[in-house]
């Protein structure tokens, strides 16, 4: 069974056990007292099929991660900008839905916060960056498509775009003049795979599966100017 059928039966499954479940409740009130425990024992031997199924339907050989590994701002042309260096390990279910066609979603949020001595530190910007992981049908090549500049860098492989994926060069934040020069500016960034853009039957699994929470959580330095 491939990872498309799997997934999407075990959505199926999920959604249909309440409605089983509403059906059985329905028959046992017109039962007769064999006719129930009969009822009850094949609901029993049912549930233990479906958990089963679903249990070896979810067992992942480790779960997906994403770190940052370095980050840092320069400023080019009176721009500050982002350079960073992560490190993602995709799940094998992650990649074998990449393998499937399905593509997948990751973003880079960047955040400054203008520092303050014994106060909460405001934010002063927030944005996001997001890249796709896709293969190409006709070509067996693996793409990855920075969303916002449309820039595409093709590999070979599937594990040659993924690490070559944590290689984030030049992401322009704000022009210099947008920081005051009497305060200083914490910058954090993180990456994350989004699940909400998984096509439907894979969300509901994605969400409680180790394999496809990736988050790094905030990297965080001092600007520098």
């Amino acid at each position: 069974m491939d990872f498309i059928t799997r997934a999407y039966l075990k959505h199926e499954i999920q959604n249909d056990l309440g409605f089983v479940r509403q059906l059985d409740v329905t028959a046992q009130r017109r039962a007769t007292p064999d006719q129930v425990n009969y009822m009850s024992t094949s609901r029993r031997i049912v549930i233990a099929l479906i958990v089963g199924f679903m249990s070896a339907a979810a067992t992942s050989v480790f779960a997906g991660s994403v770190t940052v590994n370095a980050a840092e701002s320069d400023v080019i042309n009176d721009m500050v900008v982002v350079n960073a260096d992560l490190n993602f390990e995709f799940s094998d279910d992650a990649k074998e839905a990449v393998r499937s066609g399905i593509a997948l979603f990751v973003d880079v949020d960047i955040r400054v916060k203008r520092k303050r001595r014994f106060m909460w530190n405001p934010r002063v910007l927030a944005l996001s960056r997001r890249y796709s992981v896709e293969r190409h049908a006709l070509t067996d090549r693996y793409i990855i498509t920075d969303l916002v500049t449309t820039d595409r860098r093709i590999y070979d492989s599937l594990d040659a775009s993924i690490r070559d994926l944590g290689n984030i060069r030049g992401i322009p934040i704000a022009e210099t003049s947008s920081f005051t020069a009497d305060f200083e500016y914490n910058i954090g960034l993180r990456s994350r795979l989004d699940l909400e853009s998984l096509p439907a039957p894979l969300r509901p699994i994605a969400y409680i599966s180790p394999s496809w929470r990736m988050s790094s959580g905030w990297y965080q330095w001092i600007l520098s100017r």
